[in-house]
C-alpha cells in the first residue's frame, strides 16, 4: 500500500477528519515509531569529500586573486582572477555555496550565492575565425538589458585568425549578459565576456576593512544527512583512522584555534549547527566542523542513525519491516485523540462515542503489531551492531552495541 492507499481507508473512521488532517496524522505515527525504536532502515551509510583549498594546495595557503568587502555588509567582490577561479565550472560538488570564505586570518564565513556586480572582467576567445584582415580594433561590449560603457581590444593575427586573449579596456556598468559583435571581413571570430564576480555570505562581515586582500575558500563545514539522529562511526579513509566526535565542542576549538590557522589532517568533528544557509540544499540538517581544518582533498566515511524521510507523495510507501498497518493504527491512535479533544465544541455524528477508550485500544493494536516487526527486523539490526565471536588472533576487537556504547570483545 501507498500514502494515498493510507490516507483514503482513514478518511471516514474518524468524523470531522479531512485529507489534511489525516496526510499529518499518518507522518507523526511514522515519526513517532521511528522515535520509539530503533530500525534497520534508520541505518545510513555516506561520506564527505574535502575539495581542498580553492585553487589547490599551495605554500602560500591563499585562494586565487584578491577580494573587496566592506564591515557590515554582506556582499564580497573578486578582482578578475579571484572571477575567473569562482566561475570555473566544477565536474561534481562541492558548490561553492557549500564552502566558506574568509581573510587570513579572521572568522569563517558561509557563502550562501554566487553573482556580479554587472562590470566586465575580462573577455576570452571562442573561437578564432577565418581570413580577417590583420589588425588592432577597439571593439564595444554589447548588452540585451541596460548594460554600457565596456570595450575592449581585439587583435587580428597577421594569418586572418584571433588567437590573443582580447585587452579590457573599460569595466562599463550594468550589464547582465553581455556580449561582443566582431567582423574584420571573412569569418568572424566569436568570444565570451565575463562579468565581475560577488559572493554574498551569511552574516554582516565583521573583520576589518578588506581592499584587494589575500583570501581563502576551502570547506570546513559538512552536513549530517537529512533525519539524522547520532553518529556510530566516522572514519578518514585515506588515513585509515577514526574520527573523535564527541571530545571537543566549538567553544574547546574557541580556546584551541581561535584564528583557525592549524592546516592540518583533521582528528575532530565538531557540532557547529543546523544549516540555516538561505537556499541551502541541506537546510536545516545539522552541520560539523572538521578540525584542523582540511585544505587538501581527504575522504570520509560514516554511520549513522536517521530518521526515514517524511511521506510526501502519494505512491509513497512504509519500508520493510514496517507496514501500512502498523502506521494506520497508529496514526488512528492520534485521530482518536484530536477528537476527544474536540468533545464540546460540536454535536456532529460520533460526538458523544469514548474517544479517549478507542484510542487506547488503537494504542494496544499498534503495539501487538509492532512486536511482530521488531522481531522480524532484530537481526538486520544486529547485523549492523554485532560480530562472530572467534578466538584470537582473529577476534578482540570492540564493537559497537545496538545503544550506541562500546563492547571491549574478547581479549
Amino acid at each position: 500500500m501507498s500514502l494515498g492507499t493510507m490516507i483514503q481507508s482513514l478518511l471516514g473512521t474518524i468524523p470531522g477528519s479531512n485529507y489534511g488532517l489525516v496526510k499529518t496524522s499518518i507522518n507523526d505515527a511514522f515519526r513517532k515509531i521511528q522515535d520509539e525504536n530503533m530500525w534497520s532502515f534508520q541505518l545510513k551509510t555516506g561520506g564527505w569529500l574535502t575539495p581542498s583549498l580553492l585553487g589547490g594546495p599551495n605554500t602560500s595557503f591563499l585562494s586565487p586573486g584578491t577580494i573587496t568587502v566592506v564591515p557590515f555588509t554582506t556582499t564580497i567582490t573578486g578582482d578578475a582572477v579571484a572571477t575567473a577561479a569562482w566561475t570555473t565550472n566544477v565536474p561534481y560538488p562541492p558548490l561553492l555555496t557549500q564552502q566558506q570564505i574568509r581573510v587570513p586570518y579572521f572568522d569563517i564565513y558561509n557563502i550562501i550565492a554566487l553573482g556580479n556586480n554587472g562590470t566586465v572582467a575580462s573577455a576570452t576567445v571562442s573561437t578564432a575565425g577565418a581570413s580577417q584582415t590583420p589588425g588592432v580594433y577597439t571593439v564595444p561590449i554589447l548588452d540585451s538589458a541596460t548594460g554600457a560603457g565596456g570595450t575592449v581590444s581585439i587583435t587580428v593575427d597577421a594569418n586572418g585568425t584571433v588567437t590573443k586573449t582580447p585587452v579590457l579596456l573599460n569595466a562599463g556598468s550594468n550589464y547582465t549578459t553581455p556580449y561582443i559583435t566582431f567582423s574584420a571581413g571573412g569569418n568572424p571570430a566569436t568570444f565570451s565576456v565575463t562579468l565581475i564576480a560577488t559572493l554574498t555570505i551569511d552574516r554582516p562581515w565583521t573583520a576589518p576593512p578588506a581592499q584587494s586582500s589575500n583570501y581563502m575558500i576551502y570547506q570546513s563545514l559538512y552536513p549530517a544527512p537529512a533525519g539524522f539522529k547520532k553518529w556510530f562511526y566516522i572514519s578518514d579513509v585515506q588515513n585509515n583512522c577514526g574520527m573523535d566526535w564527541w571530545t571537543k565542542t566549538e567553544s574547546d576549538l574557541a580556546n584551541d584555534d581561535p584564528e583557525r590557522t592549524i592546516f592540518d589532517q583533521p582528528y575532530y568533528v565538531c557540532a557547529w549547527g543546523p544549516d540555516n544557509r538561505p537556499g541551502s540544499a541541506t537546510a536545516g540538517q545539522m552541520m560539523y566542523e572538521l578540525w584542523p581544518s582540511p585544505i587538501s582533498v581527504l575522504t570520509y566515511s560514516f554511520g549513522c542513525l536517521c530518521n526515514y524521510p517524511p511521506l510526501v507523495n502519494n505512491t509513497d510507501t512504509i519500508p520493510y519491516p514496517l507496514n501500512d498497518e502498523i502506521v494506520k493504527w497508529r496514526a488512528r491512535e492520534i485521530l482518536c485523540q484530536w477528537k476527544e479533544g474536540m468533545k464540546g465544541d460540536n454535536l456532529e455524528r460520533g460526538s458523544g462515542a469514548n474517544w479517549q477508550f478507542l484510542s487506547k485500544a488503537a494504542h494496544e493494536e499498534y503495539k501487538e503489531l509492532l512486536k511482530q516487526a521488531r522481531i522480524m527486523d532484530s537481526n538486520l539490526v544486529s547485523l549492523y551492531f554485532t560480530k562472530s565471536r572467534q578466538l584470537p588472533p582473529f577476534g578482540g576487537e570492540p564493537f559497537s552495541s545496538p545503544n550506541g556504547n562500546t563492547n571491549i570483545g574478547l581479549f
